[in-house]
């Protein structure tokens, strides 16, 4: 059964840095401590000036203060106990976002030869792309209508669906997973996707989304207010609309030159701006 925890993007005005912290941060508890669990009460960092740390580093406890990849400690917004928080990193280190998921330590797995709906009823919902590397996993298209709906993958290398992704309700989040076709968010707000990879084109309508550390092979598209984009590499264009505190930040162009849509060594350009729709 689906789980029904709530998930939470906490406004870009209460994302205030406090203090470094003296004291160490807590071991992640047992459990899958990647950088793509799902476990309750785990935290992972994203962007920063050492983007692409959150692989390598994986999850650290949601208790205590937050651990950089730099060793410095910090506070960062808490989530609600049970909780899973994805700690967002500008270039120059400081908090650009939190994001708040619900978590399940084993969620349900959607694999499918076809489509894959996640309807009004499912709100709540938490569901898994499976890591085994067998190809794709959904073959079809990805339609989410229902709120605070997250889709967590293992992985973009091994976490597949094979068509396009369709989210309208609000809250929805997609974690460690590629998206062969396009990926369109309309219609709702707090959007959030996180560590992948969108061989298509990333459009998004509505306030309060975060994309970071994702490589997205066509254009990001984003109309709305109070967006976070970091540390992302893109093949085409970044495009907002004029839009208020927008954070657009270590984002860099992406030449795929073997054709192969994966960001290979040596593929990053040079750094992206995003600009303003005419």
């Amino acid at each position: 059964m689906i789980s029904t925890m709530r998930a939470i993007l906490l406004p870009l005005a209460t994302l205030t840095l406090v203090v470094a912290c003296g004291g160490s941060s807590e071991e992640a508890p047992a459990g899958d401590d990647t950088a793509f669990t799902s476990d309750p009460n785990k935290t992972v960092v994203v962007g920063g000036a050492a983007a692409g740390s959150a692989t390598s580093a994986g999850a650290q406890s949601s208790s205590g203060c937050v651990t950089l990849p730099s060793g410095e400690c910090i506070e960062a917004k808490s989530c609600a106990d049970g909780e899973r928080r994805d700690v967002v990193l500008d270039s120059a280190g400081k908090v650009a976002a939190v994001v708040c998921y619900p978590a399940d330590a084993a969620p349900p797995e959607v694999n499918s030869d076809g489509n894959v709906e996640l309807g009004k009823n499912d709100n709540g919902g938490v569901v898994a792309i499976d890591g085994a590397a067998d190809g794709v996993d959904i073959a079809g298209n990805v339609t989410a209508k229902g709120n605070n709906i997250v889709v967590y993958g293992s992985g973009p290398e091994v976490s597949v669906i094979g068509g396009n992704v369709d989210a309208t309700g609000n809250n929805f989040s997609m974690r460690g997973v590629t998206v062969k076709g396009d990926v369109t968010i309309g219609s709702g707000n707090n959007a959030t996707m996180i560590l992948c990879v969108i061989e298509g084109n990333l459009r998004i309508t509505g306030n309060n989304n975060v994309v970071a550390e994702c490589v997205v092979k066509g254009n990001v598209e984003i109309d709305g207010n109070n967006n976070v984009l970091v540390s992302n590499a893109v093949g085409g264009t970044i495009t907002v609309s004029d839009s208020k505190n927008l954070v657009c930040d270590g984002n860099v162009s992406w030449n795929d030159a073997n054709g192969n849509k994966v960001l290979d060594a040596g593929e990053k350009g040079a750094a992206l701006e995003c600009t303003t729709k005419k």
